[in-house]
């Protein structure tokens, strides 16, 4: 299934609400992003068959929300930096009090299913998350943080690839921490991830071969185990996506280049692996809020 088939709802185009940005047209796999502008408004959502994890990016908001007929009936304010849930498979009915922008992530439930068959090795055929309104979680947060950034810069090669490795990083989460048997599935041992030398191995080949191809199928293949069991295992131990640590040490050995040596911006892009001049400036400026050329003359670390 794709993005295009993917059932969602619309909520940008719902009476008075605005979409900041869309998702639809940059080739995203497993999830429909929006950044909505999101007025009060009262009504039943029927089921579409894919979860929507909603984070607050700013203002407070009064929910309250039913899941299911004769369900328990949450009250909660919503703030910003939390979360909520509109569920895959549940009638839900909702009551909003408050303006807020919220990010409203449509993921594929079954990317979801999947992945807890991989994790659990069972045989469900559907598995419902269950996130409380106002959840605060900071690892789903940086995840979430990432997507939005991402939707509101202009399109790049590079950007699905990215965001598809942050939602593969996003669904993990959420099935081991928002499902029934996540929490006692911690405990499994998951026979084809690598141990704890290999991680660190890892870490040597990544600084060693900075300026190659370091993209999470060719480091799974040094490891010997799968893209998506590394993926898993990095997120565990290293509390981050294989892409995103990469960028980070990319991103590191620049600022040490730019400072204590006099070759040319493009040069240190090569040398870093990045694909051009162009490529580091984005990134760079993403995490660090300058540009090379501004990093290099402010002079510090």
């Amino acid at each position: 299934m794709t993005i295009a088939t993917m059932q969602t709802r619309d909520i940008g185009s719902w009476p008075k609400n605005i979409a900041l940005a869309r998702s639809t047209g940059r080739g995203w796999k497993d999830i429909h992003a929006q950044h909505v502008a999101v007025e009060p408004w009262t009504g039943t959502l029927d089921p579409v068959g894919n979860p929507c994890l909603g984070y607050c990016v700013n203002r407070p908001a009064q929910i309250r929300r039913r899941i299911g007929r004769g369900g328990t009936t949450e009250t909660s304010t919503l703030r910003p930096r939390q979360f909520h849930l509109i569920p895959a498979l549940d009638q839900s009915e909702w009551q909003r009090r408050g303006r807020s922008e919220m990010l409203a992530m449509h993921l594929r439930q079954g990317l979801i299913n999947d992945t807890a068959r991989q994790m659990w090795s069972a045989t469900a055929q559907q598995v419902e998350l269950d996130i409380p309104l106002g959840t605060s979680d900071p690892l789903l947060e940086q995840l979430a943080l990432a997507i939005l950034q991402t939707l509101r810069e202009e399109p790049d090669p590079s950007s699905a690839l990215y965001v598809e490795e942050l939602v593969h990083a996003m669904v993990v989460r959420l099935v081991r921490a928002y499902t029934a048997n996540g929490r006692s599935a911690r405990t499994m041992p998951d026979i084809d991830a690598p141990d704890r030398c290999e991680i660190w191995r890892l870490r040597d080949v990544i600084e060693d071969r900075i300026a190659e191809d370091l993209s999470l199928e060719a480091l799974a293949a040094e490891v010997g185990v799968s893209p998506r069991t590394l993926s898993r295992v990095c997120l565990k131990q290293w509390g981050t996506t294989v892409h995103q640590y990469v960028l980070s040490r990319r991103i590191e050995r620049a600022k040490v280049m730019l400072l204590s040596t006099d070759l040319a911006i493009t040069s240190i892009a090569f040398d870093t692996g990045f694909s051009n001049q162009s490529h580091l400036a984005t990134a760079f400026r993403r995490i660090t809020g300058l540009t090379p050329k501004d990093y290099r003359s402010s002079g510090r670390f």
